[in-house]
């Protein structure tokens, strides 16, 4: 298989450990290669045919995490998790956290951490295909349990209510959640009552009254700003 064919299937881009210098000489010589002052790296090129999803980005850290193993040799399959696999859903939009990479133990001595592509990677003896789904071609942990990371590594207010009810609305169910925000319990003061959430339940809740609640008339004269009436 040419070069020009693996970099079709792994949306544009290719990994140095796959090509011979022939195939790179020839990739410069053509153009096929694009320069790119983000992506700089020895072991990874960016082609013409990259540049086409919002998660290329993710994808191509991804690939840079074990740059000599290609992605069908990635067995069991490392994934994303925590903020970057929500952020690759589309459920919600803070960010801030650590870039997180699950991982076999077995590929861990190919792991590219002099590049510090993750700010952390997870080792996993046990890794399931059911840990697991592909969003938009690129591997990442499943809902629940990559919110439960989220949330451990924030402790902003909206963010973490935002990513709670977008996972709802994702198909994550009320008490799914209300288990999975028992690590937020005693972080936030409660409006009405003066007190801090005790239980999961209480904290989603608390998202719903105070963050999901459409605005009152009486909120709305509060957050009212003269010199913004314009």
């Amino acid at each position: 298989m040419g070069y020009r064919e693996i970099a079709a299937r792994q949306r544009g881009f290719l990994l140095r450990s796959q090509l011979t210098e022939e195939e790179i000489q020839d990739m410069h010589d053509t153009g096929f290669i694009i320069k790119d002052i983000l992506l700089n790296s020895d072991d990874i090129f960016r082609t013409q045919l990259s540049g086409h999803s919002d998660n290329d980005d993710s994808y191509w850290l991804w690939l840079l995490a074990f740059p000599t193993i290609p992605p069908e040799q990635r067995n069991p399959m490392p994934y994303f998790a925590g903020r970057e696999a929500l952020d690759i859903r589309g459920i919600g939009w803070g960010g801030g956290d650590p870039t997180l990479i699950v991982a076999p133990p077995e590929l861990m001595p190919y792991a590219n951490v002099e590049e510090k592509v993750t700010d952390e990677f997870i080792v996993d003896d046990h890794i399931q295909p059911t840990d697991w789904s592909l969003v938009d071609g690129v591997p990442v942990e499943n809902i629940l349990p990559a919110l439960r990371r989220y949330l451990l590594t924030t402790d902003d207010f909206e963010d973490s209510a935002d990513a709670t009810l977008d996972a709802h609305y994702y198909g994550c169910s009320w008490d799914e959640l209300a288990e999975v925000l028992e690590v937020c319990t005693g972080q936030w003061t409660i409006y009405e009552t003066g007190e801090k959430a005790k239980t999961g339940k209480e904290v989603l809740n608390q998202f719903l009254n105070e963050y999901a609640s459409p605005a009152t008339s009486k909120d709305e004269e509060d957050d009212y700003d003269e010199d913004n009436d314009w």
